[in-house]
């Protein structure tokens, strides 16, 4: 698609892009991210995080995972 712009938005949270600080705002941001989720195992690499859930019912597991990520 040519010519296209995406709106503008406003971010209310988050660390600055770029900035000299930015990788000390962003390990203290997500520094206590496992004890904001006790449901599910959480991996953590550089800027990538990733959540582990299980359940032998699927509407369970969309229930529980949209939990934890709220």
């Amino acid at each position: 698609m040519k010519n296209y712009e995406s709106a503008f938005e406003t971010v209310n949270g988050g660390v600055p892009q770029g900035s000299v600080l930015g990788p000390l705002l962003f390990l203290i941001y997500i520094n206590d991210i496992q004890y904001a989720v006790s449901d599910a195992k959480l991996k953590l690499f550089a800027d990538d995080t990733n959540l582990f859930l299980y359940d032998s019912d699927a509407t369970k597991l969309f229930s529980r995972a949209n939990i934890c990520m709220s």
